[in-house]
């Protein structure tokens, strides 16, 4: 025999929702006392898809043709998702199962009550990525201002309590790990030092993570990259910011202070090797590692991605130097019918969509031989070489750039009286950039050599050439991005 089925769903138990309990009893009033019933009930699941478990038993009833009727307090209670909602209409009418709402009183069988179900859908749809956007900017603004933004700890680290414009948050503070996470650092960094030596040094000695799970290489790379260890000073800011990330800093920058990086969670790039759509936020904590070893550390581990690939490849001059932009593996060359191509690692083991193209070597080849060339004709009549005081030019220029930065976004919230003064400034420091810049060049002097000729080498001759002027080539879905010595 059919029952008719009453779906009741909760997001969450506030003062302002309506109860799982209030919609069953308002929805039993508009059913026959002597009608079999049987409840769904979900607690706790959003409406925004249909992965729930009590909707989930629903459609199988339905499917089993034991449900007559379905009936609902709300129609955002079954779903927010416009194209959901459909998918569920039409399924109901595939099982001739009629489906009402108690709040919204209206027939669905004309085209007219269709398209009202179907309009009040859009507005529920729009009720709920507005909430969303609200509560990813309330996010962003609590993140910016460095107010704790919930999840573990990071190894090493113990949450207090902390106060931030008189409202109670927690902060980060060293635990008995701390030790540990410092020593990984200057571990890594020792010419012996390997994700793998340290890993396998850690488990022997019985450290375990915050989970208290053994450690592997992947989880200590995301220890060594992560910046909230570091005593972030303008170099390491600068180091984020070139890796994609948004620097919201104070003016002046705290010294000795960690680094939260807040992304949008539905953004899927590598945590801490891609940062676009991240934001670099200046932590209330103090950092454990100096900035000098946090760097050197970046430094090896961007290395030792770039051998992933060993660069052993005899059929093209781009092997060990071509990487995925999306996921950063090695793209490798595989043999078609007719030609060779570059594939993503990434795809090959199924965790990449792949470089948004299918790239030939022969087209790879041509773009990067094309910049090569060019390269060795500027080499060919001014190879420049550093100068001794390059070094310092460069730690000076990068700390005007994130100076130029830190006003461009105060830019954005400023009041009109502000506006002018750090439109001012900044311009003041592009023109101290430039100046910087040219102080730069001017301290290269050029050495004349000979070079050979790109289109007379072979391929072990063109391997090395690029291998000397390249530090790596990234695939994306449009072009080739040649990262020049």
């Amino acid at each position: 025999m059919k029952h008719t089925a009453i779906y009741v769903r909760q997001s969450a138990d506030r003062a302002d929702s309506v109860s799982l309990e209030t919609q069953e009893q308002l929805c039993r009033r508009d059913i026959p006392a002597d009608t079999p019933v049987q409840v769904y009930s979900d607690r706790g699941f959003s409406g925004r898809n249909t992965d729930r478990p009590a909707l989930r038993a629903l459609l199988a009833a339905v499917r089993a043709d034991t449900v007559s009727r379905v009936l609902v307090y709300k129609l955002d209670r079954i779903s927010r998702n416009l194209a959901d909602f459909t998918q569920l209409l039409r399924e109901f009418e595939q099982h001739r199962v009629t489906f009402e709402s108690h709040t919204e009183r209206f027939e669905t069988a004309s085209p007219m009550g269709q398209a009202m179900q179907s309009l009040l859908m859009v507005f529920a749809q729009l009720e709920r990525e507005t909430i969303s956007g609200r509560v990813r900017d309330a996010a962003f603004a609590r993140a910016k201002a460095g107010f704790d933004t919930g999840g573990r700890p990071p190894f090493g680290f113990r949450k207090v309590p902390h106060l931030i414009g008189g409202k109670r948050t927690q902060m980060l503070a060293p635990d008995a790990n701390a030790q540990d996470a410092s020593d990984a650092f200057s571990q890594y960094l020792r010419a012996e030092g390997s994700l793998t030596t340290v890993c396998g040094a850690w488990n022997r000695q019985g450290i375990r993570t915050a989970r208290g799970a053994a450690w592997s290489p992947n989880m200590l790379c995301r220890l060594l990259r992560n910046p909230v260890y570091a005593q972030a000073d303008f170099r390491v800011y600068a180091y984020l910011s070139s890796r994609g990330a948004t620097l919201c800093v104070p003016d002046p920058l705290p010294e000795r202070r960690g680094v939260y990086l807040y992304t949008d969670r539905r953004i899927s790039q590598s945590r801490f090797t891609d940062l676009h759509g991240s934001f670099a936020i200046c932590a209330p904590h103090t950092g454990l590692i100096p900035p000098e070893l946090w760097l050197g550390c970046q430094k090896k581990l961007d290395a030792s991605r770039k051998i992933r690939n060993t660069g052993k490849g005899c059929r093209s001059f781009l092997s060990g130097l071509m990487f995925c932009m999306r996921c950063g593996s090695a793209m490798t060359t595989v043999q078609g019918r007719h030609m060779l191509y570059l594939i993503c690692g990434g795809r090959k083991r199924g965790t990449c969509s792949g470089a948004g193209a299918v790239w030939t070597a022969a087209a790879a080849e041509q773009l990067v031989g094309a910049v090569l060339t060019a390269r060795l004709e500027t080499l060919r009549q001014t190879a420049m070489l550093p100068d001794a005081q390059t070094g310092l030019l460069r730690q000076e220029l990068a700390a005007l750039y994130l100076r130029r930065e830190q006003i461009i976004q105060r830019l954005t919230d400023a009041q009109e009286d502000a506006f002018d003064a750090l439109t001012e400034a900044a311009a003041r420091l592009g023109a101290q950039c430039r100046k910087t810049e040219r102080m730069l060049a001017e301290q290269m002097r050029p050495q004349y050599t000979v070079l050979p000729d790109w289109d007379a080498c072979d391929l072990s001759a063109r391997k090395t050439i690029a291998r000397t002027l390249l530090q790596a080539v990234f695939a994306d879905g449009e072009t080739l991005h040649a990262l020049l010595r």
